[in-house]
């Protein structure tokens, strides 16, 4: 649960027009919430593929270098998704995350997650991540993967937890 300081903030986003249309029309939330779960399908599958490539799994004859590469516009497009999905989501239900101990950590690793995907991760899939050692490179694809699947973990626990 957030800080009594919050509570202005997220009171003013349910008051929002983009708040107040996504909450009262009918169809809005469930269409933008399957565009949602669907850029998360998306990232998260793109994330397993270029982080399991670290342990040896997936296309034989593929470094991770240029599996990042060719993945890196989806991972992108569906992060860009996600967040554009989420904000009028979270601006319809502005109490629901207020009150929950899921959507601070959410968030909290959301931010820790694209600053990991644009700083280690970026350095550890380029053609120079070969002078890194193998165990670098896993550690570096398992936090990866644990940080992108805490995120949806804990998305699915703001309406419960």
């Amino acid at each position: 649960m957030l800080s009594d300081s919050f509570l202005p903030f997220f009171e003013w986003c349910g008051r929002t027009w983009l708040g107040t249309t996504v909450r009262d029309t009918v169809w809005a939330f469930p269409v933008i919430e399957t565009f949602h779960l669907l850029a998360l399908a998306v990232l998260l599958g793109t994330v397993l593929i270029v982080n399991l490539s670290a342990f040896g799994v997936g296309a034989r004859g593929s470094s991770s270098p240029v599996t990042a590469r060719e993945l890196e516009p989806w991972m992108l497009t569906s992060l860009a998704v996600l967040i554009l999905s989420g904000i009028p989501m979270a601006m319809s239900e502005p109490m629901k995350c207020y009150e929950s101990y899921s959507f601070p950590i959410k968030m909290i690793l959301l931010v820790v997650a694209i600053l990991w995907h644009f700083t280690v991760q970026r350095r550890w899939t380029t053609p120079d991540a070969l002078r890194l050692t193998p165990l670098k490179s896993k550690l570096a694809a398992g936090f990866s993967i644990l940080l992108w699947t805490g995120i949806g973990i804990a998305g699915k626990g703001i309406p419960y937890v």
